[in-house]
């Protein structure tokens, strides 16, 4: 790849930004930054989960990879933070690719349920709202949507795509 890239995503918490991120980094030998990964760090360091020292750490490295000047695929949902990333990437001469998981409020109760997501379950409207404010705000920036109907195909899809692009 000749100019910076980052691959991120815009979708709910198990809309399954971590099975395409990880067949994008071996199809395209790409680093993955992964924000559940800084997740099960603090929590195992700390041992509980503290959402500032999680914040903390997240924004730390993400600054440290984009200053590195590769390429790489980000691993974490945009929907509330979208215009703090692209200010980071815009001021170290990334482009993006935003994929974009618009899966329907039934499919995604489907996941969570072979997921065994239970806790987020609870949480699935207000996830919704976010991703639905975020898709209002930056459509034309997505470039990619997944939705329930090409679910199935989201890897491929997103590969595809993206090789078009680069």
């Amino acid at each position: 790849m000749s100019k910076k890239i980052c691959i991120t995503f815009a979708g709910v918490v198990g809309s399954s930004k971590t099975p395409i991120s990880n067949y994008l980094s071996t199809k395209l030998n790409l680093p993955v930054f992964n924000n559940d990964a800084l997740r099960t760090e603090v929590l195992e360091d700390l041992g509980k989960f503290d959402s500032q020292e999680h914040l903390k750490r997240r924004n730390k490295r993400l600054k440290e990879t984009v200053k590195s000047g590769i390429s790489f695929i980000c691993d974490v949902s945009i929907d509330r933070e979208w215009p703090t990333l692209r200010d980071l990437l815009k001021q170290n001469n990334y482009r993006w690719f935003i994929i974009s998981l618009d899966l329907s409020k039934s499919f995604l109760v489907e996941l969570y349920k072979i997921k065994g997501y239970g806790e987020s379950l609870v949480e699935l409207d207000k996830f919704l709202l976010d991703h639905n404010i975020f898709l209002k705000n930056y459509s034309d920036e997505i470039s990619l949507h997944i939705t329930d109907i090409d679910f199935n195909n989201r890897c491929e899809t997103s590969y595809r795509k993206l090789k078009k692009l680069i």
